[in-house]
Protein backbone atom coordinates (compact mmCIF):
# COMPACT_ATOMS: atom_id res chain seq x y z
CA UNK A 1 0.00 0.00 0.00
CA UNK A 2 1.44 3.48 -1.07
CA UNK A 3 0.95 6.09 1.44
CA UNK A 4 -1.07 9.17 0.72
CA UNK A 5 2.33 11.58 1.10
CA UNK A 6 4.40 8.94 -1.63
CA UNK A 7 1.21 9.46 -3.72
CA UNK A 8 1.75 12.95 -3.98
CA UNK A 9 5.47 12.90 -4.73
CA UNK A 10 4.02 10.57 -7.79
CA UNK A 11 2.04 13.21 -8.64
CA UNK A 12 4.66 15.72 -8.50
CA UNK A 13 6.95 13.61 -10.40
CA UNK A 14 4.87 13.07 -13.24
CA UNK A 15 4.15 16.87 -13.83
CA UNK A 16 8.14 17.36 -13.72
CA UNK A 17 8.78 14.73 -16.19
CA UNK A 18 6.45 16.51 -18.74
CA UNK A 19 8.22 19.85 -18.43
CA UNK A 20 11.61 18.01 -18.55
CA UNK A 21 11.41 17.29 -22.47
CA UNK A 22 10.13 21.49 -22.94
CA UNK A 23 13.00 22.50 -21.49
CA UNK A 24 15.59 20.52 -23.02
CA UNK A 25 13.83 21.05 -25.80
CA UNK A 26 13.84 25.00 -25.89
CA UNK A 27 17.58 24.84 -24.36
CA UNK A 28 18.95 23.54 -27.51
CA UNK A 29 17.12 25.53 -29.88
CA UNK A 30 17.91 28.85 -28.06
CA UNK A 31 21.54 27.29 -27.16
CA UNK A 32 20.91 28.27 -23.71
CA UNK A 33 22.86 26.62 -21.23
CA UNK A 34 21.16 27.64 -17.96
CA UNK A 35 17.85 26.22 -20.24
CA UNK A 36 19.91 23.08 -21.07
CA UNK A 37 21.56 22.66 -17.69
CA UNK A 38 18.13 23.16 -15.77
CA UNK A 39 16.48 20.44 -18.03
CA UNK A 40 19.10 17.77 -17.57
CA UNK A 41 18.88 18.43 -13.71
CA UNK A 42 14.97 18.60 -13.74
CA UNK A 43 15.64 14.90 -15.32
CA UNK A 44 17.94 13.88 -12.56
CA UNK A 45 15.27 15.51 -9.99
CA UNK A 46 12.75 13.59 -11.20
CA UNK A 47 15.28 9.92 -11.34
CA UNK A 48 16.53 11.10 -8.12
CA UNK A 49 12.61 10.86 -7.00
CA UNK A 50 11.74 7.83 -8.20
CA UNK A 51 14.70 6.24 -6.53
CA UNK A 52 14.07 8.13 -2.68
CA UNK A 53 10.33 6.74 -3.19
CA UNK A 54 11.62 2.99 -3.79
CA UNK A 55 13.97 2.96 -1.20
CA UNK A 56 11.18 4.85 0.74
CA UNK A 57 9.27 1.57 0.37
CA UNK A 58 12.03 -0.55 0.18
CA UNK A 59 12.60 0.52 4.18
CA UNK A 60 9.13 -0.34 5.46
CA UNK A 61 9.75 -4.18 4.24
CA UNK A 62 10.31 -6.71 7.22
CA UNK A 63 13.76 -7.53 8.45
CA UNK A 64 14.75 -11.47 6.93
CA UNK A 65 17.24 -13.80 7.96
CA UNK A 66 19.51 -12.70 5.37
CA UNK A 67 19.50 -8.99 5.93
CA UNK A 68 18.39 -9.30 9.76
CA UNK A 69 19.05 -5.67 10.48
CA UNK A 70 16.10 -5.06 7.66
CA UNK A 71 16.34 -2.24 5.27
CA UNK A 72 16.26 1.12 7.05
CA UNK A 73 19.49 1.65 5.34
CA UNK A 74 18.51 1.40 2.07
CA UNK A 75 17.61 5.79 2.16
CA UNK A 76 20.48 6.41 3.83
CA UNK A 77 22.45 4.81 0.67
CA UNK A 78 19.99 5.79 -1.46
CA UNK A 79 20.60 10.01 0.09
CA UNK A 80 24.40 8.77 -1.03
CA UNK A 81 23.84 8.15 -4.26
CA UNK A 82 21.53 11.23 -4.99
CA UNK A 83 23.93 13.80 -3.61
CA UNK A 84 26.71 11.86 -5.57
CA UNK A 85 24.42 12.72 -8.55
CA UNK A 86 23.97 16.38 -8.16
CA UNK A 87 27.77 16.47 -7.39
CA UNK A 88 28.18 14.85 -11.08
CA UNK A 89 25.71 17.30 -12.46
CA UNK A 90 27.17 20.54 -10.67
CA UNK A 91 30.64 19.33 -12.07
CA UNK A 92 29.70 18.84 -15.64
CA UNK A 93 27.82 22.45 -15.47
CA UNK A 94 30.77 23.98 -14.41
CA UNK A 95 33.09 22.63 -16.89
CA UNK A 96 30.39 23.85 -19.69
CA UNK A 97 29.81 27.36 -18.02
CA UNK A 98 33.49 28.22 -17.68
CA UNK A 99 33.93 27.32 -21.30
CA UNK A 100 31.49 29.48 -22.56
CA UNK A 101 32.52 32.56 -20.15
CA UNK A 102 35.74 32.14 -22.40
CA UNK A 103 33.60 32.32 -25.73
CA UNK A 104 30.37 33.23 -24.70
CA UNK A 105 27.86 32.09 -27.78
CA UNK A 106 24.77 33.61 -29.29
CA UNK A 107 21.29 32.87 -27.76
CA UNK A 108 18.11 33.22 -28.77
CA UNK A 109 15.84 35.19 -25.86
CA UNK A 110 12.82 34.96 -27.84
CA UNK A 111 11.21 31.76 -25.98
CA UNK A 112 13.54 32.02 -22.68
CA UNK A 113 11.58 33.86 -20.73
CA UNK A 114 8.52 31.99 -20.63
CA UNK A 115 9.89 28.36 -20.75
CA UNK A 116 12.19 29.77 -17.48
CA UNK A 117 9.27 31.12 -15.85
CA UNK A 118 6.71 27.67 -16.51
CA UNK A 119 10.39 25.99 -15.34
CA UNK A 120 10.05 28.13 -11.86
CA UNK A 121 6.48 27.53 -11.19
CA UNK A 122 6.84 23.93 -12.11
CA UNK A 123 9.40 23.68 -9.58
CA UNK A 124 7.90 25.92 -7.12
CA UNK A 125 4.51 23.36 -7.12
CA UNK A 126 7.26 20.33 -6.33
CA UNK A 127 8.81 22.07 -3.38
CA UNK A 128 5.24 22.81 -2.09
CA UNK A 129 4.19 19.15 -2.78
CA UNK A 130 7.53 17.79 -1.10
CA UNK A 131 7.04 20.18 2.03
CA UNK A 132 3.17 18.35 2.12
CA UNK A 133 4.21 15.19 1.42
CA UNK A 134 7.19 15.22 4.08
CA UNK A 135 4.83 17.02 6.75
CA UNK A 136 1.96 14.46 6.68
CA UNK A 137 4.36 11.64 6.20
CA UNK A 138 3.55 8.64 8.52
CA UNK A 139 5.16 8.93 11.92
CA UNK A 140 5.39 5.35 14.31
CA UNK A 141 5.40 6.77 17.89
CA UNK A 142 4.40 3.55 19.27
CA UNK A 143 7.51 2.37 21.10
CA UNK A 144 8.05 -1.83 21.50
CA UNK A 145 10.91 -2.94 23.41
CA UNK A 146 12.04 -5.60 25.41
CA UNK A 147 15.53 -6.98 27.13
CA UNK A 148 16.20 -10.69 27.50
CA UNK A 149 19.70 -12.26 28.54
CA UNK A 150 20.76 -15.71 28.90
CA UNK A 151 24.12 -16.92 31.03
CA UNK A 152 26.41 -19.86 29.00
CA UNK A 153 29.53 -20.69 30.06
CA UNK A 154 30.51 -17.72 32.28
CA UNK A 155 28.87 -15.37 29.80
CA UNK A 156 25.61 -13.80 29.80
CA UNK A 157 24.39 -11.86 26.76
CA UNK A 158 21.37 -9.13 26.99
CA UNK A 159 19.44 -7.95 24.03
CA UNK A 160 17.58 -4.62 23.87
CA UNK A 161 15.14 -3.92 21.23
CA UNK A 162 12.92 -0.64 20.98
CA UNK A 163 11.55 0.96 17.70
CA UNK A 164 11.17 4.71 18.35
CA UNK A 165 9.56 7.07 15.35
CA UNK A 166 11.35 9.69 16.88
CA UNK A 167 14.24 10.02 19.26
CA UNK A 168 13.56 11.56 23.03
CA UNK A 169 16.50 10.83 24.49
CA UNK A 170 19.34 13.93 24.64
CA UNK A 171 19.39 16.75 21.95
CA UNK A 172 20.06 16.35 18.20
CA UNK A 173 22.46 18.59 16.92
CA UNK A 174 22.89 16.68 13.47
CA UNK A 175 20.35 15.84 10.58
CA UNK A 176 20.50 12.52 10.33
CA UNK A 177 19.64 12.19 14.05
CA UNK A 178 15.90 13.24 13.22
CA UNK A 179 13.53 15.24 10.97
CA UNK A 180 13.84 14.82 7.34
CA UNK A 181 16.38 11.65 6.32
CA UNK A 182 19.29 11.39 3.83
CA UNK A 183 17.14 9.87 1.09
CA UNK A 184 14.74 13.00 1.68
CA UNK A 185 17.05 15.37 1.85
CA UNK A 186 18.69 13.98 -0.84
CA UNK A 187 15.41 14.62 -2.82
CA UNK A 188 15.07 17.73 -1.87
CA UNK A 189 18.24 19.03 -2.79
CA UNK A 190 17.45 18.11 -6.47
CA UNK A 191 14.32 19.95 -6.47
CA UNK A 192 15.34 23.20 -4.62
CA UNK A 193 19.39 23.23 -7.34
CA UNK A 194 16.54 22.67 -9.82
CA UNK A 195 14.29 25.80 -8.29
CA UNK A 196 17.56 27.76 -8.33
CA UNK A 197 18.59 26.94 -11.91
CA UNK A 198 14.92 28.59 -12.85
CA UNK A 199 15.74 31.44 -11.00
CA UNK A 200 19.32 31.83 -12.25
CA UNK A 201 17.69 31.30 -16.40
CA UNK A 202 15.04 34.21 -15.72
CA UNK A 203 17.96 36.54 -14.61
CA UNK A 204 20.18 35.99 -16.71
CA UNK A 205 17.37 35.97 -19.70
CA UNK A 206 16.50 39.63 -18.28
CA UNK A 207 20.26 40.71 -18.40
CA UNK A 208 20.87 39.34 -21.96
CA UNK A 209 17.62 40.96 -23.35
CA UNK A 210 17.71 44.49 -21.60
CA UNK A 211 21.79 44.81 -22.06
CA UNK A 212 23.06 42.13 -24.02
CA UNK A 213 25.17 41.12 -21.84
CA UNK A 214 25.43 37.61 -23.11
CA UNK A 215 27.90 36.39 -20.31
CA UNK A 216 25.21 36.28 -18.19
CA UNK A 217 23.82 32.59 -18.94
CA UNK A 218 27.61 31.16 -18.31
CA UNK A 219 28.02 33.36 -15.14
CA UNK A 220 24.45 32.10 -13.64
CA UNK A 221 25.16 28.75 -14.80
CA UNK A 222 28.84 28.72 -13.39
CA UNK A 223 26.85 30.47 -9.74
CA UNK A 224 24.14 27.68 -9.21
CA UNK A 225 26.95 24.96 -9.96
CA UNK A 226 28.53 26.19 -7.06
CA UNK A 227 25.40 26.38 -5.08
CA UNK A 228 24.45 22.60 -5.86
CA UNK A 229 28.20 21.67 -4.77
CA UNK A 230 27.93 23.26 -2.10
CA UNK A 231 24.42 22.04 -0.92
CA UNK A 232 25.51 18.97 -1.07
CA UNK A 233 28.47 18.62 1.11
CA UNK A 234 26.51 18.47 4.29
CA UNK A 235 24.53 15.23 2.81
CA UNK A 236 27.44 13.54 1.54
CA UNK A 237 29.38 14.05 4.85
CA UNK A 238 26.41 12.91 6.84
CA UNK A 239 25.57 9.95 4.36
CA UNK A 240 29.37 8.82 4.79
CA UNK A 241 29.51 9.06 8.67
CA UNK A 242 26.19 6.80 8.61
CA UNK A 243 27.81 4.19 6.91
CA UNK A 244 31.12 4.07 8.10
CA UNK A 245 29.44 3.40 11.70
CA UNK A 246 30.43 6.83 13.31
CA UNK A 247 29.57 7.19 16.20
CA UNK A 248 26.03 9.27 16.53
CA UNK A 249 27.17 13.04 16.60
CA UNK A 250 24.21 13.91 18.31
CA UNK A 251 24.40 11.09 20.85
CA UNK A 252 28.11 11.58 21.67
CA UNK A 253 28.40 13.88 24.90
CA UNK A 254 25.14 11.37 25.99
CA UNK A 255 27.22 8.04 25.40
CA UNK A 256 30.89 9.46 26.88
CA UNK A 257 28.37 10.10 30.10
CA UNK A 258 26.46 6.83 30.07
CA UNK A 259 29.77 5.10 29.57
CA UNK A 260 31.09 7.17 32.68
CA UNK A 261 28.06 5.72 34.77
CA UNK A 262 28.59 2.05 33.36
CA UNK A 263 32.06 1.92 34.80
CA UNK A 264 30.83 2.94 38.63
CA UNK A 265 28.41 -0.12 38.43
CA UNK A 266 28.83 -2.07 41.83
CA UNK A 267 30.61 -5.13 40.87
CA UNK A 268 31.24 -4.09 37.47
CA UNK A 269 35.30 -4.68 37.27
CA UNK A 270 35.34 -3.08 33.39
CA UNK A 271 33.93 -2.34 30.39
CA UNK A 272 35.62 -3.17 26.79
CA UNK A 273 34.60 -2.72 23.10
CA UNK A 274 31.73 -0.52 23.36
CA UNK A 275 30.57 -0.06 19.48
CA UNK A 276 27.97 2.09 19.11
CA UNK A 277 26.41 3.36 15.54
CA UNK A 278 23.23 4.48 13.68
CA UNK A 279 21.69 2.18 11.50
CA UNK A 280 18.80 4.06 9.96
CA UNK A 281 17.17 7.79 10.86
CA UNK A 282 15.01 6.54 13.83
CA UNK A 283 17.72 3.35 15.40
CA UNK A 284 20.72 3.76 17.36
CA UNK A 285 22.50 0.18 17.85
CA UNK A 286 25.06 -0.53 19.96
CA UNK A 287 26.85 -3.38 21.28
CA UNK A 288 29.13 -3.62 24.47
CA UNK A 289 31.11 -6.24 26.72
CA UNK A 290 31.33 -5.48 30.65
CA UNK A 291 33.34 -7.72 33.07
CA UNK A 292 31.55 -8.28 36.42
CA UNK A 293 32.91 -10.34 39.76
CA UNK A 294 31.13 -13.50 39.96
CA UNK A 295 28.81 -13.02 42.92
CA UNK A 296 27.02 -10.64 40.90
CA UNK A 297 23.80 -11.18 39.44
CA UNK A 298 23.92 -10.82 35.57
CA UNK A 299 20.25 -9.62 34.83
CA UNK A 300 20.56 -6.64 37.08
CA UNK A 301 24.05 -5.62 35.45
CA UNK A 302 22.44 -5.69 32.05
CA UNK A 303 19.56 -3.78 33.15
CA UNK A 304 21.64 -1.14 34.44
CA UNK A 305 23.86 -0.97 31.66
CA UNK A 306 20.64 -0.76 29.24
CA UNK A 307 19.16 1.87 31.23
CA UNK A 308 21.99 3.82 30.88
CA UNK A 309 22.76 3.93 26.90
CA UNK A 310 19.14 3.62 26.69
CA UNK A 311 18.89 7.32 28.46
CA UNK A 312 21.75 8.01 25.98
CA UNK A 313 19.74 7.20 22.88
CA UNK A 314 20.61 3.84 21.90
CA UNK A 315 17.48 1.57 21.38
CA UNK A 316 18.49 -1.20 19.79
CA UNK A 317 21.30 -2.78 22.30
CA UNK A 318 23.38 -6.59 22.86
CA UNK A 319 25.04 -6.54 26.15
CA UNK A 320 27.68 -9.23 26.80
CA UNK A 321 28.28 -9.85 30.52
CA UNK A 322 31.69 -11.74 31.32
CA UNK A 323 32.59 -12.98 34.84
CA UNK A 324 35.64 -13.79 36.57
CA UNK A 325 35.43 -17.25 35.79
CA UNK A 326 36.19 -16.47 32.04
CA UNK A 327 39.08 -14.56 33.10
CA UNK A 328 40.15 -17.60 34.85
CA UNK A 329 39.65 -19.57 31.85
CA UNK A 330 41.51 -16.94 29.71
CA UNK A 331 44.21 -17.26 31.86
CA UNK A 332 45.52 -19.89 30.33
CA UNK A 333 45.98 -17.51 27.33
CA UNK A 334 47.72 -14.96 29.66
CA UNK A 335 50.50 -15.22 32.44
CA UNK A 336 47.47 -15.30 35.04
CA UNK A 337 44.14 -14.29 36.09
CA UNK A 338 45.56 -10.80 37.86
CA UNK A 339 47.10 -10.12 34.81
CA UNK A 340 44.32 -9.90 32.81
CA UNK A 341 42.25 -8.16 36.01
CA UNK A 342 45.03 -5.44 35.40
CA UNK A 343 44.57 -4.97 31.64
CA UNK A 344 41.06 -4.94 32.15
CA UNK A 345 41.19 -2.35 34.83
CA UNK A 346 43.15 0.18 32.79
CA UNK A 347 40.10 0.77 30.94
CA UNK A 348 39.33 3.20 33.48
CA UNK A 349 42.43 5.21 32.17
CA UNK A 350 41.10 5.60 28.39
CA UNK A 351 41.61 8.57 27.00
CA UNK A 352 39.41 9.25 24.13
CA UNK A 353 39.79 11.38 20.83
CA UNK A 354 37.54 13.06 18.82
CA UNK A 355 38.10 10.74 16.11
CA UNK A 356 37.33 7.83 18.71
CA UNK A 357 40.57 6.19 18.78
CA UNK A 358 41.74 5.54 22.42
CA UNK A 359 44.75 5.24 24.34
CA UNK A 360 45.45 3.22 27.77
Amino acid sequence: IIPASKTILIKKNTFHSSFTFVELFYGVWTNSLGLISDGFHMFFDCSALVMGLFAALMSRWKATRTFSYGYGRVEILSGFINGLFLVVIAFFVFIEAVARILDPPEIDTAMLTPVSVGGLIVNLVGICAFSHAHSHGPSRGNCNSHDHGHSHHGHSHGHSHSDHGHSHHGHSHGSTGGGMNANMRGVFLHVLADTLGSVGVIISTILIQQFGWLIADPLCSLFIAVLIFLSVIPLLKDSCQVLLLRVPLENERELRVALEKIQKIDGLISFRDPHFWRHSASIVAGTIHVQVMSDVVEQRVIQQVTSFLKDAGVNNLTVQVEKEEYFQHMSGLSTGFNDVLVMTKQMDSVTYYKDRTYIM
